[in-house]
């Protein structure tokens, strides 16, 4: 099954309620003949100024470059994005990201050489539910060093005409509101608007879990407009920091998606149990 034709069948099943992800998911499991980017359509530095080159083969194998660690997101939305944070032993200016038994890999190019950088990467709109292992390596334009491997659950979300999401770097309750055209506000006290929106993941309610396994907290929220619903006119993206959970600053990333129109990211943190609502953004569809 081709990206485009498993991206047709995604928002056929948005429309229709239904999920079909998982019926395509043993194609994309790792040793398969998959790439990377079919489950990440880009990754960028943290302010999204440098790209990151999408590079067909064989990732390098590591060297004498600085040893990696990485710390951020492990559960990520199909169409939303994750922050994660990659360090080194010593000064780099080059990243691999790679994903291990996926063919291909991304490659970042800083214009100078830190010590520390953070990553945003976008889960494609088809991509399915499935834990994978990423793997960061750092180093210079010679040589990388060792990679650090990182957890990353992949779970179902709805995509449409609109889909705007949110991960967040704890297990604080952030909860994600969208107010369409017509003033009407979806979010966790209201899933459903007139106008075809609809909440399909509210996470960390109230700093509970989100159910097995072993209490796991999704970390992520997601407001859709199907295929077909989205009315013209614009919209108001919101983050209310409902509750710190006891953690002092929750870092969080938004991921706006519009049929026909590259996605859009924001970061942010809140800071302080009264930290104020976070304004996103106003797009227009």
């Amino acid at each position: 099954m081709t990206a485009s034709s498993l991206r047709t069948l995604v928002r056929a099943g948005a429309m229709l309620g239904l999920s079909v992800l998982a019926s395509c998911t043993s194609s994309l499991r790792p040793n398969s003949g998959t790439s990377i980017r079919d489950i990440i359509s880009n990754v960028t530095d943290a302010s999204g100024t440098v790209t990151a080159v999408f590079v067909e083969g064989d990732r390098p194998d590591p060297a004498a470059g600085p040893t990696a660690t990485v710390a951020g997101i492990s559960v990520m939305l199909n169409g939303g994005s994750a922050q994660q944070t990659v360090s080194g032993s010593a000064a780099y200016t080059r990243v691999i990201v790679a994903v291990e038994g996926l063919k291909d890999y991304y490659e970042l190019t800083l214009p100078a050489g830190v010590s520390s950088e953070g990553l945003l990467l976008t889960a494609k709109e088809s991509a399915p539910p499935y834990t994978w292992s990423f793997a960061y390596a750092v180093g210079d334009p010679a040589a990388v060093g060792a990679y650090a491997n990182q957890t990353v659950q992949f779970i179902t979300a709805a995509t449409g005409d609109i889909q705007v999401s949110v991960s967040w770097s704890d297990t604080s309750d952030v909860d994600l509101h969208v107010i369409d055209p017509n003033g009407e506000e979806v979010y966790f006290g209201h899933r459903d608007a007139a106008s075809g929106g609809h909440l399909d993941i509210d996470s960390n309610a109230a700093c509970s879990d989100d159910g097995p396994p072993n209490g796991f907290h999704k970390n992520n929220e997601n407001i859709v407009w199907p295929v077909g619903t989205a009315i013209p006119g614009n919209y108001t993206v919101v983050l209310d920091y409902w509750s710190p959970c006891g953690f002092s600053q929750t870092d969080w990333v938004v991921t706006v998606q519009r049929t026909g129109a590259a996605a859009q990211i924001f970061t942010g943190s809140f800071v302080g149990a009264s930290a104020p609502d976070a304004n996103v953004s106003v797009f227009t569809y």
